[in-house]
């Protein structure tokens, strides 16, 4: 177990790829067992046998689609004819947007990237600033993985062997208490800055935009409501939202061409891979990581240590934001999860309730330097100097740390639609 963790940190150091520090790790140590090297094969063939990954591309391809076919500017229109007359009306306009965008598309890099776009050339204009702008818009694209549909909770699920319709329910209300912490603090900072106001609130504007969204504000909709009618799976959903993305695109705003498609298609396979290939082989290492019973080790060193649940949930929140400093979002639930399911079913610790709290820390990690991947898609898609956007994100981590702290700690919030909506 020691070599193992070793050699994997050493690969990572060297610069390998997270996918071959694990294979590499894994068949140097299962080599040195004895372990016939066919059993690693075997292992990376069955870590992808899962119907629930199925929507990991469809998931991808729905948000290619969607930026591809201008449905997230006319999300963008309306949410900023909705709210845009208050004093920083264009960064609400960031949250609330991304609020509907989290809806559709189900990862954080594809809505920074949207977000960014659409509201860089804005933000100097409107008298935000670039630099929290740019923040703001990695910050916002934390709703992503948090609200329904979501690419992490499909493998979270996976992994977890729990209902993916639970984990939808159950990222509604934290999400929105995510984007109400985000408003308060452009509230707050518009007020200090004295952001200007923008043109007054005119119900023939909302009107129109409304008119031009009605297509993109039917999505979400159509989603959460045909999944809680049975309509069609919590997996279907991804393969839903993809088909009804093409159609809108082609034929109703007809912003996108047939010709698009194939380079949308090998974009979306190139995302696929990359993630596909990481569960791949994550299973040689989780397997290795199983029989040497790392996860049983764990438990023990626990109840040595404590009996209380809550002290066992901030161990692992303290763990995960180090974590998430340092490491890449998929890597550490790929690693983490199997680890720490037999200790929280020890603990009687929700794993429904546990899958949003590791998906917040995760986000946490999204925005957090050095790491920080989003904070590089922002700098990168608005041409605002990395440290400039630091400097403005800490208010908001913040205040993600005090969300996760109440969602940790008050699991009613992210139970309560899961077992209202079971069945």
């Amino acid at each position: 177990m020691t070599l193992l963790l070793i050699t994997f940190a050493v690969l990572l150091v060297a610069g390998l790829p997270i996918a071959l520090a694990m294979l590499g790790s894994s068949l140097l140590v299962i080599g040195l067992e004895g372990v016939p090297l066919s059993v690693v094969a075997q292992r990376v063939v069955t870590g992808v046998q899962s119907f629930p990954l199925l929507a990991i591309p469809l998931f991808t391809l729905a948000g290619s689609l969607m930026n591809d076919s201008g449905i997230s500017e006319r999300l963008f229109g309306f949410t900023r004819a909705f709210i845009g007359h208050i004093r920083g009306g264009t960064a609400h306009t960031v949250v609330v947007g991304e609020v509907f965008l989290s809806g559709i598309s189900g990862s954080s890099v594809a809505d920074c990237s949207a977000l960014s776009r659409v509201f860089g050339p804005e933000f100097v204009r409107s008298g935000i600033g670039k630099g929290f702008g740019a923040a703001l818009c990695a910050v916002a694209a934390t709703l992503g993985p948090i609200i329904p549909p979501s690419t992490l909770m499909v493998i979270y699920a996976w992994q977890a062997n729990i209902s993916l319709g639970d984990l939808f329910w159950a990222g509604l209300l934290p999400g929105l208490l995510m984007a109400g912490g985000m408003m308060a603090i452009v509230a707050y900072v518009a007020h200090q800055r004295q952001f200007p106001t923008e043109a007054s609130f005119a119900w023939n504007r909302l009107k129109r935009a409304t008119r031009e969204a009605s297509w993109a504000l039917m999505m979400p909709i159509l989603i959460l409501g045909g999944f809680r009618a049975g309509v069609f799976t919590a997996t279907e959903i991804a393969g839903v939202a993809a088909f009804y993305s093409l159609l809108v695109g082609l034929y109703v705003y007809k912003t996108l061409k047939w010709s698009h498609v194939p380079a949308i298609l090998l974009q979306t396979a190139k995302e696929t891979a990359v993630i596909l290939l990481i569960v791949a082989a994550a299973a040689p290492f989780s397997w290795f990581i199983g029989i040497a019973q790392a996860p049983q080790m764990l438990a023990e060193a626990l109840t040595h240590a404590t009996d209380k649940p809550w002290v066992i949930l901030l161990l692992m929140n303290i763990v995960l934001l180090v974590l998430g400093c340092f490491m890449e979002t998929l890597a550490i639930m790929i690693i983490l999860v199997p680890i720490l399911i037999p200790v929280l079913n020890l603990f009687h610790v929700d794993l429904v309730h546990f899958g949003i709290v590791l998906l917040v820390n995760l986000t946490i990690g999204q925005v957090h330097p050095p790491v920080g991947v989003l904070l590089f898609v922002s700098s990168s898609v608005t041409k605002v100097r990395f440290g400039e956007i630091v400097r403005e994100v800490w208010p908001f981590i913040g205040m993600l740390v005090v969300v996760l702290g109440i969602l940790t700690y008050i699991p009613w919030v992210s139970l309560v639609l899961p077992a209202m909506f079971k069945g």
